[in-house]
């Protein structure tokens, strides 16, 4: 959800509404639409080249431990980002035209991320050398952790404040063709499965220094290390960001990481198997809703709040129904896909993947909830208070029900900490007296929805 708000927030602060719309912010809106639809068809096709390859050679041992191993590197990398991109781009977003001032932000993010990789890696080799289960497998994540460079080199978040996510979405591009094409030629077997993973890695890094080389080059940048005190108030400014960070990344992500601590590397593999359908069609579809749906709600909040919210109740209905059919066809027809894509090996997956085939629905809801309302309405400490008793409710669950069920009862801890999320951040709404569900709005959102499709088709 982090991401998201990252993504939402700089998008949308260029986008108005239809009427009105200078020239040059409208071509450049539609050619970042364009760019990020390209990445994310990219991110849907190349999974289904690499994934029934791959996985018919290891099995879902193998991708468990591929799956665990990347959930404990997860954290590492949270670390690494503290918030520096989020915040890094409100920033330079707003001093776009002082060089002096983007290349004092640039330098602040760089030093501080390599300073933490530093106090990352100090961190990793202490506990990966430490820990049995970790030292059994100490060269995988060696070569999964590797990926923590590519995450300091990273200068994505500088494009994105420049406004030029058609590179990024070049780059990201080349990240998930040099990782396929990797991963087709090296693996042969099944002791070959740490390839994925470093794949993933040197990809990354690849990419990222290339990336880092052509913005410094296209923008401008030049890099001097900064001092004490700027760090110091860098650390201390985004410190806010990185906490809300690691609670959703906490309730988000954990599961794996708890699955594979308590649990065998198999039912991993299997989990991992059932949930890869349900993120892809999540990420698919939110990519369709920031597109048709949420810019326009970001335009009503900015006309004011009245505006705003009459714009929430009008685009639940369509977003609800929408998100049920995903929902439905999930369930429907997700076990058949995954047969076909991973094999008869994960047929145990159909049963996680039913479990959690709601979750575009909830996770759609909370974000419109969430993200679209109660940031909007500067609602930012419930907000974060919201995600951290989620974190907390989601770990309990975790440990709850993964020792008598594995990974069905990873799918449900997930899938229950996601409806808290959304059923208290629709409960606080209406306790402020703000009621986004209104019948009387249906007719309304039968006509924006037809209005927004024909908008798109234009466009």
């Amino acid at each position: 959800m982090s991401d998201e708000i990252h993504e939402i927030t700089d998008e949308l602060t260029i986008v108005k509404d239809e009427v009105g719309m200078a020239k040059p912010t409208m071509r450049r809106f539609a050619v970042n639409v364009a760019s990020l639809f390209s990445v994310q068809i990219a991110n849907f096709l190349l999974p289904l080249l690499t994934v029934p390859y791959v996985v018919r050679i290891i099995g879902p041992e193998k991708l468990g431990l591929l799956n665990f191993s990347q959930a404990y590197v997860t954290y590492f990398s949270l670390l690494i980002n503290y918030g520096f991109d989020m915040a890094a781009v409100r920033s330079i977003a707003a001093n776009r035209a002082d060089k002096e001032a983007t290349n004092r932000i640039f330098s602040q993010v760089m030093a501080g991320k390599t300073l933490l990789w530093v106090l990352s890696t100090v961190v990793f080799v202490a506990v990966s050398l430490s820990n049995a289960e970790f030292k059994a497998h100490l060269f995988l994540h060696v070569c999964t952790y590797l990926v923590c460079i590519g995450t300091v080199l990273s200068p994505f978040w500088l494009y994105q404040a420049m406004e030029d996510l058609g590179r990024v979405a070049l780059f990201n591009l080349a990240v998930k063709l040099i990782f396929s094409l990797s991963v087709l030629l090296l693996i042969r077997q099944a002791g070959d499965y740490f390839y994925q993973n470093l794949a993933i890695s040197v990809s990354q890094i690849v990419v990222s220094v290339g990336a880092l080389y052509v913005a410094m080059r296209r923008f401008g940048i030049r890099f001097s290390w900064p001092s004490g005190p700027e760090l110091r108030t860098r650390f201390r400014e985004d410190r806010t960001l990185f906490f809300s960070s690691v609670t959703i990344t906490i309730y988000a992500s954990s599961n794996v990481f708890i699955l594979g601590l308590m649990s065998l590397p198999y039912n991993v593999g299997i989990y991992a198997a059932g949930t890869r359908l349900e993120g892809m069609a999540e990420t698919f579809v939110g990519l369709a809703l920031n597109q048709a749906l949420f810019p326009v709600v970001a335009q009503a909040f900015g006309q004011g709040r009245e505006q705003g919210l009459r714009m929430v109740r009008t685009t639940f209905f369509p977003l609800f129904i929408l998100l049920s059919i995903v929902a439905v066809g999930l369930w429907l027809l997700g076990p058949f896909v995954l047969t076909l894509l991973y094999g008869t090996k994960f047929q145990d997956a159909g049963t996680v993947l039913r479990v959690v085939c709601v979750l575009p629905l909830i996770i759609g809801l909370s974000g419109l909830l969430g993200i679209h309302t109660m940031i909007n309405l500067r609602m930012d400490r419930a907000f974060f208070t919201i995600t951290a008793v989620g974190s907390v409710i989601g770990l309990t669950l975790n440990w709850l029900l993964i020792r008598p069920f594995a990974h069905i009862g990873a799918a449900y801890a997930l899938v229950l900490t996601e409806l808290y999320i959304t059923l208290a951040m629709y409960g606080y709404l209406r306790w402020k007296g703000i009621n986004v569900i209104k019948l009387s709005h249906l007719r309304e959102a039968i006509d924006f929805t037809k209005t927004r499709i024909q908008t798109l088709r234009n466009r």
